[in-house]
């Protein structure tokens, strides 16, 4: 089922960061937009089947596999998009980038309904990670009839910028009401090297012109260079924030890319 396969993947993917710590039900739930009360029954599944360990961890096989790319995370789609980008993915050419497939077909591997695949199917091409052209058939009497659609992976640096251009759009419009408190969730997230940069420097150019700013985020690089003071959540528990350098020099948890590197 599509829920289970979302949640492996983003396993998968939590491995491949080498985020710290085990991930939560809460976390899973948010990033993969589910109820947190489903994820304690599709670890339990995953655990059962010998996909993951009990820790969480996935648990590699001889078998082939593929991974899928870490940005798709970062796009906020839901499990059904994510599993359906991942049979795509899956039974695509790899030579063209296409494959040709039915609501049904798709629907019968992820176990999802044929509504609910054209609806995330819709959701996939509005992120820019795949389109679609519809298919010619010839039935019985040599009368043309609608095919399954073709669908063209498209490449996933597309989507991000996509992404990037509407996150960037969707700030400048809330900058025209000039509020005096900004709450961001995630602002980077998905963002490249510059992006990211361009949003740090608009930050602070705000900040610098009286507006107070609360972010919440994963990013360590980005929270030690634009933070003026820093904060771990932990089990509820809010450790009292500081100037970046010292919370970053006494931090186990969560490290700068120049940290994990000494």
């Amino acid at each position: 089922k599509y829920p289970s396969l979302s949640v492996l993947a983003y396993l998968h993917y939590r491995r491949h960061r080498g985020l710290p710590g085990k991930a939560t039900p809460e976390e899973l739930a948010d990033a993969l937009d589910l109820k947190t009360d489903v994820i304690g029954p599709i670890l339990e599944e995953l655990v059962q089947q010998g996909l993951i360990t009990p820790d969480l961890i996935p648990v590699s096989t001889n078998e082939k596999f593929f991974s899928l790319p870490d940005e798709v995370f970062h796009l906020d789609l839901g499990c059904a998009a994510i599993a359906i980008y991942a049979f795509l993915l899956y039974r695509e050419n790899r030579k063209t980038y296409q494959c040709t497939l039915s609501y049904k077909t798709i629907g019968q591997a992820i176990g999802a309904s044929n509504n609910t695949v054209r609806k995330y199917v819709l959701e996939l091409e509005a992120a820019g990670l795949i389109a679609t052209n519809r298919t010619v058939v010839l039935d019985a009497n040599g009368k043309e009839r609608n095919g399954s659609l073709r669908y063209t992976i498209l490449p996933v640096q597309n989507a991000v910028e996509l992404y990037h251009q509407r996150q960037l759009a969707a700030l400048a419009k809330l900058m025209l009401k000039r509020p005096k408190l900004l709450l961001l969730d995630e602002p980077g997230k998905g963002l490249d090297a510059a992006a990211s940069a361009r949003l740090g420097e608009r930050l602070t150019a705000l900040a610098q012109e009286g507006m107070a700013i609360l972010i919440s985020c994963h990013d360590p690089d980005f929270a030690a260079r634009y933070g003026h003071r820093c904060g771990f959540l932990f089990h509820g528990q809010l450790l009292p924030p500081q100037p970046p350098e010292p919370f970053f020099a006494g931090n186990r948890f969560y490290l700068t890319s120049l940290q994990q590197y000494l």
